[in-house]
């Protein structure tokens, strides 16, 4: 199975929306790049984990790599290389599950239909208008950390 498939416009502009644009697309080529309409982008030959990173980026990676990209995405964007970012898969930050099925583009086959989950994630100080524009695709969730909970006094609970 190829890993090329494209994700459909509606949620590229749904990212440009939210990060002001799309500056690279570091996982991607000429017909993707149709929809993402990002300044810069590196195709395969170009080996985009390689390459620098910077600013807002897009990022769709092949699906068999995902993790390579992730972790690259996740360096770049602690470091302060990247500004903003939507991609796909990680708890640490907000997430929208999309509740509805995904259909993919896929050049020279026809459209593929995910039926499993698919979640969009995104990094930058944007989080209320990701969370507004991407509600419309499904729920949007962020992580709770430990150290944020408050803990329960149980002693408020008990009967006297």
């Amino acid at each position: 199975m190829s890993n090329e498939w494209y994700t459909p416009a509606l949620y590229i502009e749904a990212a440009r929306s939210v990060m002001g644009g799309i500056d690279l697309d570091p996982a991607s080529c000429e017909m993707a790049n149709r929809a993402v309409k990002a300044t810069r982008y590196y195709t395969q030959s170009e080996n985009g984990l390689a390459q620098p990173w910077h600013a807002l980026i897009w990022l769709n990676p092949p699906f068999s790599e995902q993790g390579k990209w992730c972790k690259k995405l996740l360096r770049e964007y602690e470091r302060g290389a990247i500004s903003h970012a939507v991609f796909q898969g990680l708890w640490r930050y907000p997430i929208c599950f999309a509740d509805h099925q995904v259909i993919f583009n896929r050049p020279g086959a026809s459209p593929y239909h995910i039926y499993h989950g698919v979640c969009f994630v995104y990094l930058g100080p944007n989080e209320a208008r990701f969370i507004e524009v991407f509600s419309k695709f499904g729920t949007v969730v962020q992580r709770v950390s430990p150290a944020t909970v408050q803990p329960c006094n149980l002693e408020l609970w008990s009967a006297s």
